[in-house]
């Protein structure tokens, strides 16, 4: 394959929006994660890692976990949740 390189003013140059608004939402995602991969290869010159793995829990688990905490923070918070 041929490399090819078009030289454009800066008042000439077109915008990318057009080219990503026709791909996929699959296809824009994976263009992202590729960009963010290489941002994080270029500052920290390492793989990126999951930082926290979080879980998803529902209303009433959301609940009793934090009655079962017993921190002031956790019983404000359900004390907020019960009014709603």
């Amino acid at each position: 394959m041929e490399k090819v390189i078009n030289k454009v003013s800066l008042k000439k140059q077109t915008s990318d929006f057009h080219y990503w608004q026709k791909q996929t939402p699959q296809k824009r995602l994976e263009a992202l994660e590729q960009i963010r991969q290489e941002y994080h290869q270029y500052k920290y010159n390492a793989q990126p890692r999951f930082q926290r793995v979080y879980t998803i829990i529902n209303l009433d688990n959301l609940k009793k976990n934090k009655l079962a905490s017993g921190r002031l923070q956790d019983l404000a918070d359900l004390e907020k949740l019960q009014d709603e």
